[in-house]
């Protein structure tokens, strides 16, 4: 290929992105809203907090496993007819979706189905930024992802808080209708890639989902039902041997033998576990502490998106400063600072919180740049469709986890006891705690980081200047 025509590719990608990115603007936005309103759907259906969790962590989790099917299928399939595939299917689920208000079954079927169907540009969005565009571009293209990530949260806390109070919260399922007006200009540009023969594993597909869906289950319903637990260790076992005798495994072990992919897995679940198990427990922190109602939560979580959001817009020159794994920490030492600021000082006022959350959400704008930048590097080339999939998997599966563990905590009664919270106020010590237990978490995860990826994987030598450590 001459450089005249890559660059035309290039060019043709380039008004693709936005379009791509959109996908992911309202699949954020979608579940923000869900769980900005977990509290009022747990009157509304009259089920249990740790219940109403499913909406979001079985949500993620088909989110997981469609993202790792979509980028594992990319193998065999042009990434033009994956898209496509989103571009007609999802405005059909998104238009049923609608009527779920009458159900909670329904409900969480149609968030399934949403995050099955939107899956697609998401998952390959960064396949498309590394096969297409230099490292730096591509990095640059991971920071507007999480900067959207940040739009997208502080529109859908924001307009969902007001579209749940005076009209319904079914109306987020038609907002995503706006999506068909980009699928002419994904038709016509995105380059038509030759399909290549392949074979795909459903069985260690189902097999992985029947694992993730059990574990989840299990700690969504706080333990309580141990024959969960042991009928997940016994598909582990089921998967590992099959995976070990097949062919062409849907995880292929090899990838795990790569030197730092696993830690750096882990660091991944860490870091969006407790993403997700901060957003789940936030809402209930901001009502139940201090009476505040949704729409003003929203509000609130508005100007700490958009903080965020600004920063993520600018994540490549940050990098050019500090580089890509400087960026990273950078971005942890955000996340524990907002940490450390609620689970202090949860109990004295709401100001605090939301000071936490706004450098929390800086944070992972922060890292998620560096830390995806720096994971591809671990990659061989010829497995970066597998490991981006393993990723997301792990990403989403972590996040479902993040979520399922902190509604289990949520209520118990050894989560009341004060450990770091001096205030006086009576209902703050199990936030106080949960953000206790997150912390823990991020430092954990920070340490691996640090470990995996030296003072080498900074690379700021690229950008015509010494590395800075």
């Amino acid at each position: 290929m001459s450089g005249l025509q890559k660059e035309e590719i290039q060019r043709r990608v380039i008004k693709c992105m936005p379009w791509i990115l959109l996908y992911e603007f309202f699949q954020v936005f979608n579940e923000n809203v869900f769980n900005l309103i977990t509290p009022d759907l747990s009157q509304e259906f009259a089920v249990t907090p740790s219940t109403v969790s499913l909406i979001v962590t079985l949500g993620k989790l088909f989110f997981g496993i469609a993202a790792i099917v979509f980028t594992a299928l990319s193998d065999v399939i042009s990434i033009r007819k994956l898209l496509l595939f989103t571009c007609f299917v999802f405005p059909v689920v998104t238009l049923i979706g609608f009527f779920s208000q009458h159900s909670f079954t329904l409900l969480i079927v149609f968030r399934a189905l949403f995050a099955i169907t939107i899956a697609a540009p998401l998952a390959l969005q960064v396949m498309i930024a590394i096969k297409y565009f230099d490292k730096l571009t591509a990095a640059k293209y991971f920071g507007y992802n999480t900067a959207i990530f940040q739009l997208a949260s502080a529109s859908g806390h924001l307009f969902g808080g007001y579209i749940t109070e005076y009209l319904h919260w079914n109306v987020t399922f038609l907002i995503p209708l706006i999506t068909l007006i980009g699928v002419p200009i994904i038709y016509k540009n995105m380059p038509k890639d030759e399909s290549k023969r392949g074979s795909f594993d459903y069985i260690g597909l189902i097999l992985l989902t029947v694992i993730s869906a059990l574990l989840i289950t299990y700690m969504t319903f706080k333990m309580e039902y141990t024959i969960l637990l042991i009928l997940a260790l016994v598909f582990i076992a089921i998967f590992v041997f099959y995976t070990q005798k097949s062919k062409d495994p849907f995880v292929k072990p090899e990838l795990f033998k790569v030197k730092g992919i696993i830690p750096s897995l882990i660091v991944c679940a860490l870091f969006y576990g407790t993403q997700v198990g901060f957003s789940f427990i936030f809402p209930f922190i901001a009502k139940q502490t201090y009476g505040i109602s949704t729409s003003t939560i929203g509000v609130f979580y508005m100007f700490t998106n958009i903080a965020a959001f600004i920063v993520g817009m600018l994540s490549g020159k940050i990098i050019k400063q500090i580089g890509y794994r400087n960026i990273a920490l950078l971005g942890g030492a955000f996340i524990f600072g907002g940490l450390t600021l609620v689970a202090f000082l949860v109990g004295y006022s709401v100001v605090i919180v939301f000071i936490g959350m706004g450098l929390f959400n800086i944070g992972y704008a922060l890292f998620f740049s560096g830390y995806l930048t720096n994971y591809t590097q671990l990659l061989p080339e010829h497995q970066r469709g597998a490991g981006i999939g393993i990723e997301k998997l792990v990403l989403n599966i972590g996040s479902s986890l993040g979520g399922a563990f902190l509604a289990m905590l949520y209520g118990q009664p050894y989560m009341m006891n004060k450990i770091i919270d001096f205030s006086s106020n009576d209902k703050s010590a199990q936030y106080s705690n949960s953000a206790l237990v997150l912390m823990l978490m991020i430092g954990v995860a920070t340490l691996i980081f640090m470990y995996v990826f030296n003072k080498n994987f900074n690379r700021t030598e690229e950008f015509g200047k010494s590395a800075q450590v």
